[in-house]
């Protein structure tokens, strides 16, 4: 009798653990199907899929999820619609646009924003480097985002 209840109770324990570690994954860095490949830099990695993207930051040790509510999970907009440098991570989606910046430890947003992914000059509308992320609008303007301006939107040819 007591062999097989030691055994019911080994069962039920490792039941739990496994399925609140899955749980707390789960809840922070799925990011749906289908998915891009991660990209990573040395401060940060990021997840981009169906549901949304997620940022594992270094320093706070954790995944930080942004939920979105349609992802581009087009194949050519692969590497271009999900950047990661030191300083920012970009994942742009559908209907809104989110910047992680690693200078504030979260996710900022520009809603109601559609990226432009359709024209043949994709490569040029989805911009990040160590200063800013900038994206081309759907028949807009372009956008860039900076840690201490925000969201901005670009007027004229010039900044």
């Amino acid at each position: 009798m007591f062999h097989y209840s030691f055994w019911i109770r080994m069962f039920a324990v490792t039941t739990l653990v496994f399925l609140s570690a899955h749980n707390a994954l789960a809840d922070d860095e799925d990011v749906g199907s289908p998915a891009f490949k991660p990209v990573a830099s040395k401060t940060m990695a990021l997840k981009y899929g169906h549901s949304g993207a997620s940022v594992f930051d270094n320093s706070l040790r954790k995944w930080v999820f942004q939920k979105m509510t349609a992802t581009i999970t087009l194949q050519k907009a692969e590497g271009l619609v999900n950047q990661v440098n030191d300083n920012f991570a970009l994942a742009a989606g559908q209907n809104e646009i989110a910047v992680y910046d690693y200078s504030k430890h979260k996710w900022i947003v520009r809603e109601r924003s559609t990226p432009d992914d359709k024209s043949g000059d994709i490569k040029n509308n989805f911009v990040l480097t160590k200063d800013y992320a900038e994206v081309a609008l759907l028949n807009g303007p372009r956008i860039r985002y900076t840690s201490s301006g925000g969201w901005a939107e670009k007027k004229g040819w010039f900044w």
